[in-house]
């Protein structure tokens, strides 16, 4: 269904050069592991769990398919992304905050100072976090064409794009080999404050 959004990845990839990786709500969608050589995943659905748990039918995908030469590290924890995680706080150069609700609220704490968030606002995630005096507002993405492209506005030209935005209600159309995935989401980009 072209629901991948490898293009999404690489960009993130390239722009902020994070290495370690945490995605809550992650589902079955392990394409962040085709760009990020330390992923750990967190679902707390069966269905991930017993996706998971095939380790080399996911090693053999990701192997054929990541755009780095060291071995890929995935951990998978099953578990409830609301409840404390066993992993270390301050631990992750990148938080995929995307199609779940709450991801940031919970989960922040375990990014490093100056590490990012990325975020569809879905459940209005984005807009909570702005709330939040440790994390600022730093750029936008969003797919034009086949290409995603990252726009770096003033504060206050990103905070009304936010405020203004509304989630697509619709983001399948046809095509000629069936259902097709049309990503026409934004993606914020917030950065988790440097400790003074």
């Amino acid at each position: 269904m072209n629901f991948d959004r490898a293009g999404l990845f690489a960009l993130i990839k390239g722009k902020y050069s994070s290495d370690t990786v945490l995605y809550p709500g992650c589902s079955v969608h392990i394409t962040p592991s085709f760009y990020f050589q330390h992923v750990v995943y967190v679902d707390m659905s069966e269905t991930a769990k017993e996706y998971f748990q095939n380790t080399k039918n996911i090693t053999d995908i990701i192997n054929n398919n990541k755009k780095y030469r060291q071995s890929a590290y995935i951990q998978f924890i099953h578990s409830d992304y609301m409840k404390e995680l066993p992993i270390r706080e301050n631990n992750y150069d990148l938080l995929l905050a995307i199609y779940a609700g709450g991801i940031t609220r919970s989960c922040k704490k375990y990014i490093k100072p100056g590490g990012i968030i990325v975020s569809n606002n879905h459940l209005s995630d984005a807009k909570e976090a702005l709330a939040d005096s440790s994390l600022t507002l730093e750029a936008l993405i969003r797919r034009k064409g086949k290409k995603y492209q990252i726009e770096e506005k003033t504060g206050e030209k990103l905070l009304q794009m936010l405020q203004d935005y509304s989630m697509p209600s619709n983001n399948l159309r046809n095509s000629r080999s069936g259902m097709e995935y049309v990503d026409n989401e934004n993606y914020y980009v917030l950065r988790k404050r440097a400790r003074s």
